[in-house]
């Protein structure tokens, strides 16, 4: 199945791509894409992210830019709202804000 979707995709639009058979036997068995995968892994809810990018686009707008620790210390405050005593005290880890900006790079 993965060779013949591999030949027809090729054949449309002239671009070579890869299917890994263990990943499809994987999704039809019930797994999770690597999207669902690091989504569960993600400390913000998909709410609590769009509230992020949201403020981060409307301040940028008045000309009021985030830094990345401001950034992180506005995620830590939404973060400790919700889980208490169990978010560590640390808070996001120091590379956190950048990796968000990579992972929503297409908007912000």
């Amino acid at each position: 199945v993965c060779d013949e979707i591999e030949a027809e995709y090729y054949a449309e639009k002239k671009k070579k791509i890869s299917l890994s058979h263990g990943t499809l036997r994987n999704l039809v068995n019930g797994g999770t894409t690597i999207q669902e995968f690091n989504a569960e892994k993600s400390h913000l809810t998909p709410e609590e992210t769009e509230q992020v990018i949201k403020i981060v686009l409307e301040l940028a707008s008045w000309g009021h830019p985030f830094s990345y620790i401001r950034l992180k210390e506005y995620v830590d405050q939404i973060l400790r709202a919700r889980l208490g005593a169990k978010f560590p005290a640390k808070g996001v880890g120091v590379n956190w804000a950048r990796r968000f900006r990579d992972r929503h790079a297409d908007r912000l």
